[in-house]
């Protein structure tokens, strides 16, 4: 009987970490897919930690066509999100993971790399558009 139930226990956790997994992944592959897929581009006017919002590291770009947009880089690693500075300019192309950073001193490209989502060891390599644009 106390083996039964041992066992019962063990696939209940099995399933229970299997889902979870499989929950992470495609939330690590939405989130790569929408970031493939969004474009933006403009003069970097604002930097900030959004405190009332879980701490999320903001940037606000100013486009001349469409106004301000902020940008949510809590997905990237901090280095990133450090790296800009208020006064450059930033842009990203649809289907593409490359941001462009222009200021006075410096033109340069960074891949975006997701650094601050659970399981991104484990799911990187599986995911498509992260392959597509190695």
């Amino acid at each position: 009987m106390r083996i039964k139930f041992i066992s019962l226990i063990t696939i209940i956790i099995s399933g229970l970490i299997s889902c979870e997994n499989s929950n992470q992944k495609e939330f690590f592959d939405k989130i790569v897919y929408d970031e493939y897929y969004s474009k933006y581009q403009g003069l970097v006017i604002k930097k900030y930690i959004d405190k009332q919002n879980r701490g999320r590291p903001i940037i606000v770009v100013r486009n001349e066509n469409f106004g301000n947009e902020k940008k949510d880089f809590i997905f990237q690693s901090t280095r990133i999100f450090d790296f800009i500075e208020v006064g450059d300019t930033i842009s990203k192309n649809r289907e593409s993971l490359f941001v462009t950073i222009k200021r006075t001193d410096l033109d340069t490209v960074i891949k975006l790399d997701f650094g601050n989502i659970k399981g991104k060891e484990k799911y990187y390599s599986e995911n498509e558009y992260l392959m597509i644009n190695k």
